[in-house]
């Protein structure tokens, strides 16, 4: 039983418009401390937590993704390509069914590319206790987080009764010392997802102590994956064999036909909501999914990168009476902001976005509208 990283690099991250394109899309822009792209800021957080690190992305993405593998030292199939984005649900689908013809009882872990995170052996630890409890129990698990604030805009865990500790186990080939922290994290039943609630249910489960943040970090055998996909819905589970047999026949042309068929779907309501083998890891570190202008602000300045006046400055750019703004020169051209308190721009060759921080969840508004234009050179 080998223990694999995937590492789900897809999406377009629509929500940092105009710096992030189709091309350019989230996880490959230098979002993480130090400047580094998010995707090769997760690959160093990762590396060395099991036997294996892969990177699952869409055939149109794989080119820019290779590039933040350099010096890694990660192995020539690295790269699992998705013929086309079609969200997690087939994206895990394809990739762990491409592990488990060589390996069906490979232990995987699945975490994001597009994440900041700012404390790296708690993340490593957390990933490492769900993929223990997933073989320990032959099921799936995940890593819920501790909730900083009542937040609207994510996905919930609700806990149910505690593991004994006792039955957790290391995973094959894991860190020693992810692995020695790993097992005093404590584990959960789940008790079912919850998407997105009001702000007034949002703040009664932080208040509650049973409500974790989902994070969409997984842990599963192969064998037992592909089980409760089956179980879950055999159609789809067929398809996504069909695309695995000609991708290995090398009819790659038949693959992608399939395969694009298929709904786009998250994991979560094609498997793990239907599922009742789920452990839920409770884990506590710094992290955001910067999906907006106003999170790239805030992790910014909680790593102190901003100027006297709490201002995120980047590229050729003059403040004054400013404060709290994040300000981006991509064009080559001087951008000026006086006067002004809590505002994002963002200046590229070919667009600017000016949005107050506290409304820059607009931006996929302003995106939807550029699609239904047909405005696709700029997205």
């Amino acid at each position: 039983m080998g223990f694999h990283i995937l590492v789900l690099a897809g999406g377009s991250g629509t929500r940092l418009w105009p710096l992030s394109r189709r091309s350019t899309p989230k996880h490959l822009l230098p979002l993480a401390p130090g400047g580094e792209t998010l995707l090769r800021s997760t690959l160093e957080r990762v590396a060395g937590l099991g036997d294996t690190v892969r990177v699952v992305t869409a055939a149109t993405q794989a080119g820019g993704c290779r590039d933040a593998l350099t010096g890694l030292g990660l192995a020539d199939d690295a790269i699992i390509e998705e013929p086309e984005a079609r969200g997690t649900g087939p994206a895990l689908a394809l990739a762990v069914g491409l592990i488990e013809r060589q390996d069906p009882d490979a232990l995987i872990a699945s975490v994001h590319a597009d994440h900041r995170v700012s404390d790296r052996d708690a993340y490593r630890a957390a990933v490492v206790a769900s993929a223990g409890w997933a073989a320990a129990t032959d099921g799936l698990a995940t890593v819920g987080l501790v909730p900083a604030a009542p937040v609207t805009g994510f996905g919930y865990i609700e806990v149910a009764g505690a593991r004994d500790p006792q039955a957790w186990q290391p995973p094959p080939g894991s860190s020693p010392a992810a692995a020695a922290a790993a097992g005093a994290l404590p584990a959960f039943e789940s008790a079912g997802f919850k998407e997105k609630p009001s702000a007034e249910v949002a703040q009664r489960y932080v208040a509650d102590g049973r409500h974790l943040w989902n994070l969409g970090l997984f842990s599963w055998t192969a064998r037992r994956f592909g089980a409760e996909l089956e179980a879950a819905d055999p159609e789809f589970a067929a398809t996504i064999d069909r695309v695995i047999d000609a991708r290995l026949a090398g009819d790659e042309a038949l693959a992608t036909s399939i395969y694009a068929a298929l709904r786009l779907q998250p994991v979560e309501p094609l498997v793990l909501e239907r599922t009742h083998r789920l452990t839920v890891v409770q884990a506590s570190f710094g992290w955001s999914d910067l999906g907006s202008w106003l999170d790239v602000g805030q992790s910014r300045e909680a790593d102190g990168d901003v100027d006297g006046d709490g201002n995120v400055i980047e590229g050729d750019v003059i403040t004054t009476s400013a404060r709290g703004c994040t300000v981006v020169s991509r064009s080559g051209r001087i951008v000026a902001v006086a006067g002004i308190d809590g505002i994002v721009v963002i200046d590229t060759l070919d667009a600017v976005l000016v949005v107050p921080a506290d409304r820059s969840q607009l931006v996929k508004v302003i995106v939807d509208r550029l699609q239904a234009l047909g405005r696709d050179e700029l997205l």
